[in-house]
């Protein structure tokens, strides 16, 4: 019987309090994250009981949806909901209480006129949430001064459903303690205790450079700045967010990936950021000759996602198939030859593409099977069967141990 699947577009939003629930719960789940452009096609499945995300799936293969109602039941699953029906109800009262506060957040980002835009703002910020927040630290004072959670010592979904409105709308997602909390202490600590909770606090820091919410394009950036030990923020920006953000001019191309640098240099083009990456890590060879070399292996393997790319948008299905015919029967398997006889030229093909250390050549080559092939699962794809040098070349990269953790521990996405 396979596990808990949750179902959700790929950013925190609504979602996210799910998440947090399954790790505040100890509970494994497969965390599928839905690009926006599939979204009508699940949609149309009929599997999300009331055609919208988030929803879960249980292992038995039962539906829920709503939020607020799956992180209740993943939190009574695991304990976290209170046994006591008063405080059970206290509990749904407090997370209903902060769901209306949802509203004029979204009338807030909705509204076009920026003059009424200004007015929700100020009515928001002013009156609504301080006037919310007062009756909040009074409940949460009436239990044991303040000291512990919202129903006493134990945590709930109450104060799930809190700390995720703070850190996801206000704190962006980050660990800071949002503002809008200063002038209420206990708050403050609250949001901090819910923070520190060891499976809470593990999520935070490891949940998913500035990128759409899944591998793709920015994933060889990832795998570099692994394989590079270099420290940094996976910023990952949900599509609906994306006009926002590339009307601030800051991305350079005004595209995705980009990076920022610690001295607030930016830089695009996913191959550009990697080997940037790289040779700040001593990932780039030495020599110019054998740079070039790295260059027009990354570039090699860089053509084959055009085939790849028109096969996905074509719409006619026999054309489509036409296309999967050549690019798996042809194209492939013709410059896989090539990769195999490159990999054998540097001691018969016993080490990486470049020698003995590892390149952004050998980076480049592996995100291509194991992202677009194998679809971010560590087994060798299909494709590589009948190439066994690189199919050990494949496994050589996945074993590099900072390569290896961060596959293991990144975010499940399908693309």
């Amino acid at each position: 019987m396979s596990g808990y699947k949750l179902f959700y577009f790929p950013g925190r939003a609504v979602g996210e309090k799910c998440r947090l629930a399954f790790a505040a719960a100890k509970i494994d789940y497969e965390d599928i994250r839905v690009p926006v452009e599939e979204w009508a096609k699940e949609k149309a499945s009929g599997r999300p009981p009331l055609g919208q995300m988030p929803f879960i799936v249980t292992p038995e293969g039962r539906t829920l949806a709503q939020s607020g109602t799956i992180m209740k039941y993943i939190c009574k699953k695991g304990g976290l909901c209170p046994a006591d029906s008063f405080d059970e109800a206290t509990a749904d009262m407090i997370s209903d209480g902060v769901t209306d506060l949802f509203q004029p957040l979204s009338n807030m980002y909705h509204e076009k006129d920026e003059t009424k835009k200004e007015e929700i703002r100020k009515e928001f910020y002013g009156t609504t949430l301080p006037a919310r927040l007062e009756k909040f630290e009074a409940l949460l004072k009436n239990r044991d001064e303040g000291k512990g959670f919202f129903l006493g010592e134990k945590l709930s979904y109450a104060d799930i459903t809190f700390f995720d409105f703070f850190n996801s709308f206000h704190s962006k997602g980050k660990e800071d303690v949002p503002g809008e909390l200063e002038k209420f202490p206990l708050l403050v600590e609250h949001y901090k205790r819910v923070l520190n909770v060891p499976e809470i606090n593990e999520w935070v820091k490891n949940r998913p450079l500035f990128y759409f919410p899944s591998r793709a394009g920015g994933e060889k950036c990832r795998l570099a700045f692994a394989a590079a030990k270099i420290d940094y923020e996976d910023i990952r920006v949900p599509v609906e967010e994306w006009p926002k953000e590339k009307a601030s001019g800051r991305p350079p191309l005004g595209q995705m990936p980009f990076i920022v640098t610690p001295e607030g240099k930016t830089l695009a083009q996913s191959g550009a950021i990697m080997k940037y990456i790289c040779k700040k890590g001593g990932l780039c060879p030495a020599d110019s000759f054998d740079e070039a070399t790295a260059d027009m292996i990354s570039d090699g393997v860089t053509d084959l996602f055009q085939p790849l790319s028109n096969m996905y948008h074509e719409k006619d299905e026999t054309k489509k198939e036409e296309i999967r015919k050549e690019f798996y029967g042809t194209t492939l398997p013709a410059r896989l030859e090539k990769f195999e006889a490159l990999l054998k030229n540097r001691d018969e093909g016993k080490g990486f593409f470049l020698g003995e250390k590892l390149s952004y050549a050998d980076i480049t080559f592996f995100d291509f099977f194991n992202n677009f092939l194998s679809k971010g699962k560590e087994d060798v794809p299909e494709e590589l069967e009948k190439f066994p040098l690189l199919v050990e070349h494949y496994k050589r990269v996945l074993n590099v141990p900072e390569i290896n953790e961060w596959v293991k521990k990144r975010p499940v996405s399908e693309f």
